[in-house]
């Protein structure tokens, strides 16, 4: 007899809910696929490995919640626009978990949500989600103050 196919894919971070306000990106969701716990949030700038940042998540079983400081990206951001991917390292572990949105009916969210910016030192910051369904935040460099 064979094993049912595996209908989560590969161990992720699934994003449940995303709340862009007060200075911050505050991201819920769940591990799916890997040892439970909450870990670490790693934002790391696309294409610019040693730029990144490493906060703190909380949670309980299989549950995750975290909040992105716009101060602390604005002040992390190399010069120019800068993507932001997001990261999940659950307790104990050392693998990276990217965080997205693959679990539910929607394909192509990159088109259908859109969040709100929010400005931090002079700098516009978006989420949203990737081609991938993959979920990051956008840096659009400097915008006048």
């Amino acid at each position: 007899m064979h094993d049912p196919p595996d209908r989560t894919g590969p161990a992720h971070a699934e994003v449940a809910e995303v709340w862009p306000r007060d200075g911050r990106v505050r991201i819920i969701g769940r591990v799916v696929g890997a040892a439970t716990g909450a870990g670490a949030l790693i934002a790391r700038v696309r294409g610019a490995p040693d730029a990144a940042l490493r906060l703190s998540a909380e949670g309980r079983e299989t549950r995750f919640e975290a909040s992105v400081p716009l101060d602390g990206l604005a002040a992390a951001t190399p010069e120019g626009e800068r993507v932001w991917d997001l990261y999940l390292v659950p307790d104990g572990q050392e693998e990276e978990l990217r965080l997205g949105r693959h679990l539910d009916d929607v394909h192509g969210k990159k088109k259908i949500f859109t969040y709100p910016a929010q400005t931090s030192d002079g700098r516009r910051f978006e989420p949203y989600y990737t081609i991938q369904d993959n979920l990051s935040i956008v840096c659009d460099g400097e915008v006048a103050r």
